[in-house]
């Protein structure tokens, strides 16, 4: 059971020379066939949502104790998203496993070509402490369905969490199918040392590329979902009550602690005090007895929470709103800042945080030159409701993901796909993507013996007659 205080976590570290076992215990099941039948499937799957239904009073306890979230962002977020995500997995998974049959060729027609999606073998996920329960059991779901044996790395940040899923796994999945690895750096060094059939990871760029090189060199595909500065591009004409409204409601989420939420703003100069003035209304609204009593998440740990303190300590912008702090619980109220120019310290790199400054600009145009400068974000986010604005921002950047008007958001809809780009990761999740992400696309074809009635020119001894079937003249 977690414990009932954030300093000591009932959660035990995974012994190093067991990681190695667990994986080959697994391997060895996984060959037995014994995920195989999609019935089986089926019936872990479901277990799996049971196991965050039954369970979700004791995973919003297990929240508040490590990121101090309110139970219903935790709801929000992480249970009830969960469950969706590996409900809609649920209801159409049989479908995707059917063989599907690529666009008609005429030459090969009768080879009857098929593409049969299969397992790949045993999956490693590498969960990150922001968001542990959608970030790590829907990519377990994912593992099941696609009939993978699965290996769940927890965060060590968030203890209370990891050793809540640690405790229920086994007494609701096949231990023998999907395991839990607990620990920090050494365990998860020594996991990835090991050689793995698909490995998911999430955090960082950081770490994704220590993991990217680990997985290299058993040439183990790998997904990285990681994060960048995730820009807002705002039309000055926009309402800035709505834009105020939403942003705020975005970078107060989990304090800021989330790899799509908006970064910055750029909005033209001659606008960044209305939309100041909106953050104002806005935040008074929000939090009528000021920030400090309001149920904002705490930073992750003690180093997050000193570097996010110093960044405002140094930052040269202005603040509009927030900026209270209480070292004691780790809480930094979600702040505005305006006139923050594009080298100042909150711009150098992903603030990942409850800071959200306003980066005035000469130009559209500006913004989008700094925006390509910098290494493509997750997401970009543009708030306007004119065609040509959203339309030249989109045409202009690249990014993950394009939203208009919201933000975060997209992460939600299980018929988009989710992922980034260059910096900010490379695979596909969220249904059917995460589907394909983890099975391999296995292609077949079986040729009837009259084949060789249309094709015997292939064989030897080559003839003029061969060589005329060929190349035939045009």
């Amino acid at each position: 059971m977690a414990s009932s205080s954030r300093s000591t976590p009932v959660l035990q570290y995974t012994p190093l020379n067991d990681i190695p076992k667990i994986r080959e215990h697994l391997k060895a099941t996984f060959s037995s066939g014994r995920l195989r039948p999609l019935d089986y499937r089926r019936q872990q799957l479901l277990r799996l949502v049971h196991l965050v239904e039954d369970n979700s009073a004791r995973f919003t306890e297990a929240f508040k104790l490590d990121l101090g979230r309110h139970p219903l962002e935790t709801t929000a977020t992480d249970v009830n998203s969960t469950v969706a995500d590996l409900m809609y997995l649920y209801d159409n998974f049989e479908a995707w496993t059917k063989p599907e049959k690529p666009p008609f060729n005429f030459q090969f027609w009768a080879l009857s070509p098929v593409i049969r999606r299969v397992p790949k073998g045993i999956v490693l996920v590498i969960g990150p402490f922001n968001y542990p329960l959608i970030s790590t059991l829907c990519f377990l779901g994912a593992a099941i369905v696609t009939g993978n044996a699965c290996v769940v790395k927890m965060s060590e940040l968030t203890p209370n969490i990891a050793a809540v899923v640690t405790e229920l796994l086994p007494k609701y999945l096949d231990q023998d199918l999907f395991q839990i690895v607990n620990g920090g750096i050494p365990e998860t060094t020594t996991a990835l040392e090991l050689q793995w059939d698909h490995v998911v990871f999430t955090g960082s760029s950081a770490v994704g590329r220590v993991v990217a090189t680990a997985a290299a060199k058993h040439l183990t595909p790998t997904t990285l979902e990681l994060g960048g500065q995730c820009p807002v591009f705002c039309d000055p004409k926009m309402d800035m009550y709505l834009t105020a409204k939403r942003l705020l409601w975005s970078k107060a989420m989990n304090s800021g602690q989330t790899c799509a939420t908006v970064n910055h703003i750029f909005i033209p100069f001659e606008a960044q005090d209305v939309l100041a003035e909106a953050f104002v209304k806005v935040y008074s609204e929000f939090y009528p007895e000021g920030p400090e009593k309001a149920p904002i998440s705490s930073l992750v740990t003690d180093v997050a929470f000193k570097r996010v303190k110093g960044l405002l300590e140094k930052t040269k912008g202005e603040v509009v709103c927030g900026g209270q702090l209480d070292e004691g619980r780790r809480f930094i109220a979600p702040t505005v800042l305006k006139n923050v120019a594009i080298d100042d310290i909150v711009m150098e790199s992903e603030l990942f945080g409850p800071i959200l400054p306003i980066v005035p600009v000469q130009s559209v145009q500006d913004a989008i030159d700094w925006t390509n400068s910098h290494s493509h974000p997750l997401a970009v986010y543009a708030f306007t409701d004119d065609a040509k604005f959203k339309n030249y921002i989109f045409d202009n950047t690249q990014s993950g993901q394009f939203v208009v008007n919201d933000t975060g958001l997209q992460g939600a809809i299980p018929t988009l796909p989710f992922g980034g780009v260059g910096e900010s990761g490379y695979g596909m999740i969220k249904g059917k993507y995460i589907f394909d992400t983890l099975s391999h696309l296995r292609a077949t074809c079986e040729s009837p013996r009259f084949l060789d009635m249309i094709m015997g020119w292939r064989f030897p001894p080559y003839t003029v007659s061969s060589a005329i079937i060929l190349f035939p003249k045009r």
